[in-house]
């Protein structure tokens, strides 16, 4: 009967910890972290700038996507960090479905400016308020805390972006439009110089 127990009680663990889901705070500050991100003018971010940080993760680092519900932050204290309050506390920790507490996924982010409501990385690129992605990365231990959190009983404290390279800086992406006219443009001056270039003796 004991074994019988034992063996249930294992199963029971087994599966709960399948269903459970890895969590991540979503911030680039901690103990054992200093990643500040600078604007498009080449300075740090400021407290209560217009940006949204969202979180792309995968298996690998040629798989990572965003989830189909938006992992993001909008949160900026001063000198190029996001995720933490004016008052140096963190956010809630965020649930990444699909990978499981004690895990090490690989790791990507994007932003874009906010500003006007936008609320989409593909919104901000059509009106060209969007930024290229962080460098990718793949978390790593830190702060004493071993691969993603859970919020189960006991929970397992999440970390923050341990691993994330320095030096992101945001660099506008161009309207769609603008792009579409560049290359027309450049066509033109191609045709051009052959057009000119057949009349040459």
């Amino acid at each position: 009967m004991k074994k019988l127990l034992a063996t249930a009680a294992s199963v029971l663990l087994v599966n709960l910890s399948a269903l459970a889901q890895g969590t991540i705070q979503l911030q680039n500050i901690g103990p054992g972290l200093n990643a500040p991100v600078r604007d498009p003018s080449g300075a740090l971010v400021g407290a209560g700038a217009p940006y949204t940080i969202e979180l792309l993760a995968g298996t690998t680092a040629v798989s990572v996507a965003p989830f189909a519900t938006p992992v993001t932050t909008t949160t900026w204290l001063a000198g190029g960090y996001f995720g933490v309050s004016d008052f140096g506390g963190s956010d809630a920790a965020r649930v990444l479905p699909g990978f499981a507490p004690g895990s090490f996924p690989f790791l990507q982010l994007r932003a874009w400016n906010n500003t006007g409501g936008i609320t989409s990385f593909d919104a901000a690129v059509a009106v060209g308020q969007a930024y290229p992605p962080s460098p990718g990365f793949q978390l790593q231990l830190g702060g004493g805390l071993s691969g993603l959190g859970h919020t189960g009983d006991p929970p397992w404290p999440a970390p923050p972006l341990f691993g994330m390279p320095t030096g992101w800086t945001f660099l506008a992406i161009p309207e769609p439009s603008t792009v579409v006219l560049g290359v027309l443009g450049a066509a033109a001056l191609l045709l051009r110089r052959r057009s000119t270039g057949s009349f040459n003796p």
